[in-house]
């Protein structure tokens, strides 16, 4: 999951306004069949408030900065990679302008996340371990958390999960210490990633189910959606499938109460996998079916593309030919030079 969090203080809701600053934010799933809650892109502080009292001008510089970001954000959620560096690098460069620590630490974990988005690994370390250092520097245990974060995120990409773990229990530290309820969430939930790159199933089992135990406290849907999404591929991957499907099943729930057609198209595929490991190819091709149309909406290519391989492979299996043909066509047409 990609959170788009504010400066000053991380957010984990998505518009709220508070004593301190009124926030942007935006939620963006990671495409991928098992969720991700790993990594954050940060997002700006769109200026002070204090209850019913009118916001205080924002210097000229620091709100192009914040339009430069805000600009970057909504790219990357567009899967506009290359714009959304080059609004980031920007607002960089402006922060840096007018020696603001904390927008440029901000800055410098927002490319480095869009590096890490791409599998620029090593490139994104490097962004994030810089703006830790800028935390560190200025005392900001917020932005230090969600540097340890990130940077156990890019560890777990480059096969370190041992290393990742150590950063994610960092993290996990200060969001206790904060009393980030949503922040601990996520964490026990990396935890699990790690722990489960490390073999210890039992043990990723039980930070995910911490996770969404916290997630149900605080009733976040989105976060419970993620942990169970990450205990059914857990149970797939044991070939447990009726557990495996009783986990994507409530993730699916979840993410129908708030809407969230990227989860959605998620929770969709991963039941379709499993239905089709186990032989059922009619309901594994009826849920493949409501992801493609799902995706089709969206506009995300990468999962179409899947969505079509697989209906397509699907009607071949059931001796449809005349539709397997069809979808071939579609994704044919998707991939060629005029598209």
């Amino acid at each position: 999951m990609i959170i788009f969090s504010p400066l000053g203080k991380l957010a984990w809701a998505k518009y709220h306004p508070s004593d301190e600053s009124k926030r942007f934010t935006l939620v963006l799933k990671r495409i991928s069949s098992i969720f991700l809650s790993i990594f954050f892109l940060s997002a700006l502080l769109l200026g002070p408030s204090s209850g019913c009292a009118s916001r205080q001008p924002i210097p000229k510089q620091r709100a192009r900065a914040i339009e430069l970001d805000r600009k970057g954000a909504e790219s990357f959620h567009q899967g506009q990679y290359k714009k959304a560096l080059d609004f980031f690098q920007k607002g960089l460069h402006v922060y840096e302008s007018i020696d603001h620590r904390e927008g440029v630490a901000l800055s410098l974990n927002n490319l480095g996340t869009v590096y890490q988005t791409t599998g620029e690994h090593l490139r994104a370390l490097d962004f994030y371990q810089q703006a830790l250092a800028i935390n560190f520097e200025i005392r900001n245990e917020e932005g230090q958390s969600l540097n340890l974060n990130n940077i156990g995120s890019v560890s777990l990409s480059l096969g370190k999960p041992q290393a990742a773990l150590e950063f994610f229990e960092k993290s996990l530290a200060i969001e206790e210490k904060k009393g980030n309820m949503k922040g601990q969430a996520i964490r026990w939930n990396n935890i699990g990633l790690a722990n489960r790159s490390l073999q210890q199933n039992d043990r990723a089992l039980e930070c995910y189910l911490r996770a969404k135990k916290i997630n149900e406290k605080i009733e976040n849907f989105g976060g419970i959606a993620d942990n169970l999404n990450n205990i059914g591929a857990l149970y797939e991957s044991k070939k447990e499938w009726p557990r495996a499907i009783e986990a994507f099943q409530g993730a699916l729930e979840m993410d129908k109460k708030i809407e969230n057609s990227v989860g959605l198209s998620t929770d969709l595929a991963n039941l379709g996998r499993v239905f089709e490991a186990m032989g059922e190819k009619e309901k594994a091709l009826n849920h493949y079916l409501r992801a493609w149309r799902v995706n089709e909406y969206l506009g995300l290519k990468e999962r179409i593309l899947q969505d079509l391989s697989k209906i397509t492979s699907l009607y071949e299996a059931l001796g449809k030919p005349e539709e397997a043909r069809k979808f071939r066509q579609r994704a044919q047409e998707l991939t060629s030079p005029s598209k």
